[in-house]
């Protein structure tokens, strides 16, 4: 009886341990489609350009590698082909953040972005806890996992206006994970599906590891604070309209 309970404990315990280190992958989406009816009616153009954008996102594919205590989010491949718009594969590329490195560290309540711009990569840190989660009852099945709906809103600033993104995560207490899409971590579960404005992640592949996944701090560009980064972003966007 001892030798049967001593293996069901390593057995459980080396679940766990496996668990806490492995990679996600994640296939980009638009969340929300501009493409209407009412715009392909009033411009067949602009109708077809969304159209080719939505297509190009989907060709997108992130991982999320992760060990206990850290998270590293990245571009892992790009199937846009050479023959499209490159403007436009730059552009939605650059959307959804495919020119960038998201690290995490939840037990030092460190975000480290490694932020491409047009004038420049800047590094930019940050509390990993600035989201604050309103979490729901509200459920769905991704992948096999029983997954809550939570919810935040992300305030974007430009010229002194104010534009509210609505973040919407699901996530499965089944894999219990604090990581997640971006920038975006702190639930009590991996979070399989994320959307924040018009933009969406959802989990294609979860692979665990039973050997510890190192994790590399992103450390190009130059380094920082939030107010800086906004400072620089909105100069730059100020030189683009004028």
């Amino acid at each position: 009886m001892k030798v049967i309970i001593a293996l069901v404990f390593f057995l459980n315990f080396s679940s766990i341990i496996a668990q806490t280190n492995g990679r996600i992958t994640y296939k980009a989406y638009f969340a929300k489609s501009e493409a209407t009816e009412e715009l392909r009616n009033k411009s067949i153009k602009h109708y077809q350009d969304l159209l080719d954008e939505e297509m190009m996102a989907k060709m997108l594919t992130f991982n999320l590698d992760f060990n206990n205590s850290e998270s590293l989010f990245y571009l892992s491949k790009s199937l846009i082909s050479e023959h499209e718009n490159q403007d436009r594969k730059k552009y939605v590329t650059g959307m959804f953040y495919g020119y960038d490195k998201i690290y995490v560290n939840r037990s030092e309540d460190k975000l480290v972005e490694q932020l491409y711009y047009a004038f420049g990569t800047l590094l930019k840190h940050r509390k990993a806890s600035l989201v604050k989660w309103k979490l729901t009852k509200e459920t769905k099945n991704i992948s096999g996992y029983k997954c809550y709906k939570a919810t935040y809103t992300y305030i974007q600033k430009w010229r002194g206006r104010e534009f509210p993104w609505e973040v919407v995560a699901w996530y499965s207490p089944e894999i219990p994970l604090q990581y997640g899409p971006i920038r975006y971590s702190g639930l009590p579960g991996l979070i399989l599906e994320l959307s924040e404005n018009k933009l969406g992640f959802v989990v294609d592949k979860i692979k665990f590891s039973k050997e510890k996944v190192k994790i590399k701090i992103p450390n190009k560009g130059e380094v920082l604070t939030e107010e800086e980064v906004n400072k620089r972003h909105k100069k730059a966007k100020e030189q683009l309209s004028n």
